[in-house]
């Protein structure tokens, strides 16, 4: 299975807009020290990740010279798990009493 140019366009343009967001988010962290911003802006970047994981290796295996062999079903529970420890993190984020400031 190959990558259209437009799943990697899209791929691209999530990775560049999520990861200003979990850099915007850690910004707001490091100004307030809140512990609940560092573990959603990681919650986020995670999530990102994992959520664009399969559109990644699909097209790491079409470059010539690189030998990835992961199936598209080990591809896809990677990317799952990968998904769910960032929405585990996003849920402690903000369900977790950190207080006012730690």
């Amino acid at each position: 299975m190959t990558v259209t140019i437009i799943e990697g366009v899209a791929a691209v343009l999530m990775y560049l807009f999520g990861g200003a967001l979990a850099l915007f988010i850690y910004e707001a962290y490091v100004k307030t020290r809140r512990r609940s911003l560092i573990y959603m802006a990681v919650g986020f970047f995670i999530l990102i990740f994992g959520g664009n994981l399969t559109t990644l290796v699909e097209a790491v295996q079409a470059v010539p010279g690189i030998a990835l062999n992961i199936s598209d079903s080990g591809a896809r529970t990677l990317s799952l798990v990968i998904q769910l420890a960032g929405i585990v993190l996003l849920l402690l984020s903000v369900m977790k009493p950190f207080g006012p400031k730690e």
